[in-house]
């Protein structure tokens, strides 16, 4: 008697107090689409440059305002993020060639000359093609 009348009362409970769980899912679709020649068009190699010239380790001419450009992934040609330095030779890239959609294989040159923590001058230059897409 005691074991029924506990499970009636086990099974009372059990409904009084289930709990309830919803769970909605939306997957999104991996979007690729495969680009041909025909859908963009491509500049020839373009030129970005900046200088960066460090007293101290400090940027005096940049410190209060600056100025870069950023190239966003995935972008066809590199693999590392690209440093400070070298984004303000991209925001002259962009400055100089505005309407473009894409970046493409850009590269990057650094030439350093002084004395790295006294007096260092970094001369970065960027070369890449541009591309727009058609409409």
């Amino acid at each position: 008697m005691k074991k029924s009348l506990f499970v009636i009362l086990l099974a009372v409970v059990a409904i009084a107090t289930s709990c309830s769980t919803t769970n909605r899912t939306m997957k999104e679709p991996i979007v690729q689409f495969q680009l041909n020649a025909d859908d963009y068009i491509l500049s020839e190699q373009v030129v970005g440059e900046a200088t960066v010239t460090r007293v101290f380790g400090i940027d005096w001419s940049r410190l209060f305002t600056n100025r870069y450009g950023q190239i966003s992934t995935p972008i066809y040609g590199i693999t590392t993020t690209l440093s400070l330095d070298t984004q303000y030779a991209v925001y002259d890239l962009y400055e100089k060639n505005p309407g473009y959609d894409f970046v493409m294989y850009p590269q990057v040159t650094v030439i350093t000359s002084g004395v790295p923590g006294l007096f260092q001058q970094d001369k970065i230059k960027v070369v890449a093609r541009l591309g727009k897409m058609k409409k």
